[in-house]
């Protein structure tokens, strides 16, 4: 591919020829050296002619124009030829290129040696540009490279603070792990200090109990047996049946804000209250009597760790028809727990006043208590305490299922459904009528899974 050069001629003959002699040429002519910054755009070649018509070559006016040219400044420097005559010795030629001049060309100009001479200036060109953009862009990159690490820096301080905190932080959360350990431990052993008082406490009170009202030792434990296995029985929960089991232990306490003169006389099961009742007691021991478990509730209720032990004292002497103390509640309306600590009561009561008892005499006992005083849900399962653990053998008493029913057996305990609803007497004789209705019943209605009958 030709050489395609754009010449800007600077002297007083200019070599308009040149052009025309070949077209990959471009001739542009200035008369002074100081015309060229008005040239555009920027040439390939600057041929210098200060010799002009002039016969003797005279190299300072060269160097002059050479450093008039010079001062104009231009991003690339510009390829300069020198023309001098063809004479010219060697000692100025090298005197010009020492000057700054790049080539030295002769006078009349040869197209082909200008093409020759100035591709090396054009190479040097396009190696300056080269050099130019490489070096924008290396301070280009170095600047983001300075920027970059004055952000690394930066960033890198942040870190160390963050990192500061950050240790800062974890020796606190290691502290406040610590404390948290050291409280819980702490509150651990309290809970379980607390819980040994109140077991002592517990403890204490019952001996009070045992002491002055007891008139069997260990009721209290043999009612809290009772209870409990009924509560087990009905799926209340361990901390209920904890609280029952207290219950159970303390039920009597109200009774110790009896009077001395009255103690004896209005104590259940320690000789008959009515009798001498208008002689020794007062109305607020007659009043006691009938709201004892209230008494002892108030006392217990302000006790720490005694609340639910109080609130199931409060309704124990509550009756299953609403004819009890203290407001009078119905059957649902009462709390379970004190309905079961009421049967329990009841039940143990009556082993206690007649110890000799039969378990026939026993059920008989329950059985006018069952829908007054006792909730027949609670009486079915003391029935079945009472045939499992107060003798049951002696009566001859099996379990059978509903399905397993025939005519001719008679039953060991009252039959009730899983609601409390009372379906048969203890004693009943079966018939298949009465069998019928019993599985029609069981089929909308269950029953007890478990049937007793005597053997």
């Amino acid at each position: 591919m030709a050489l395609r050069l754009s010449i800007l001629y600077v002297g007083s003959r200019c070599p308009q020829d040149l052009a025309s002699a070949d077209p990959h040429l471009s001739v542009a002519c200035v008369n002074t050296p100081d015309a060229i910054k008005f040239v555009k755009p920027r040439p390939d070649i600057v041929l210098i002619d200060p010799f002009g018509h002039d016969s003797g070559v005279n190299p300072e006016k060269a160097r002059l124009w050479f450093d008039v040219l010079s001062g104009h400044h231009f991003k690339f420097s510009l390829a300069v030829f020198i023309i001098v005559p063809e004479e010219t010795n060697k000692h100025v030629r090298l005197s010009l290129i020492s000057s700054g001049a790049d080539q030295v060309v002769d006078w009349p100009l040869d197209i082909r040696e200008i093409k020759i001479k100035a591709k090396s200036a054009v190479d040097k060109f396009h190696l300056e540009q080269d050099v130019f953009f490489k070096t924008c862009s290396l301070e280009k990159s170095f600047k983001y490279l300075d920027r970059f690490k004055s952000e690394l820096k930066e960033m890198k301080d942040e870190l160390l603070e963050d990192k500061s905190n950050l240790n800062t932080a974890l020796k606190q959360i290691q502290q406040m792990t610590e404390e948290r350990r050291r409280l819980k431990e702490s509150l651990l052993n309290a809970k379980k200090q607390l819980a040994s008082d109140m077991d002592g406490f517990g403890r204490m009170l019952y001996s009070l109990v045992r002491q002055r009202l007891e008139k069997n030792r260990g009721h209290g434990e043999r009612v809290g047996k009772i209870a409990c296995f009924i509560a087990e029985q009905m799926g209340l929960s361990q901390k209920k049946l904890e609280d029952l089991s207290k219950a159970a232990m303390l039920h009597e306490i109200g009774l110790l804000f009896l009077s001395e003169d009255s103690f004896s006389e209005q104590m259940p099961g320690r000789g008959d209250a009515s009798q001498h009742s208008d002689i020794h007691s007062t109305a607020y021991d007659q009043t006691l009597m009938v709201q004892f478990s209230v008494k002892g509730a108030e006392l217990l209720g302000n006790c720490q760790g005694f609340e639910g032990v109080a609130a199931i004292l409060r309704f124990m002497n509550e009756n299953s028809d609403g004819t009890g103390y203290p407001d009078g509640l119905k059957r649902k309306h009462i709390p379970l727990e004190s309905r079961i600590l009421a049967g329990a009561d009841a039940l143990e009561t009556l082993r206690e006043n007649n110890i000799s008892a039969g378990i026939g005499e026993l059920l008989a006992g329950l059985e006018p208590l069952i829908g007054s005083r006792l909730d027949p849900m609670v009486a079915g399962w003391l029935e079945k305490y009472a045939v499992l653990h107060l003798g049951g053998e002696t009566l001859g008493v099996r379990g059978v299922g509903v399905e397993q029913l025939v005519p001719g057996m008679v039953l060991g305990a009252t039959l009730f459904t899983k609601t409390g609803t009372k379906l048969l007497s203890a004693g009943t004789v079966l018939t298949q009528a009465v069998i019928d209705k019993v599985i029609q019943y069981h089929r909308e209605y269950p029953v007890d899974e478990t049937v007793y009958i005597k053997a």
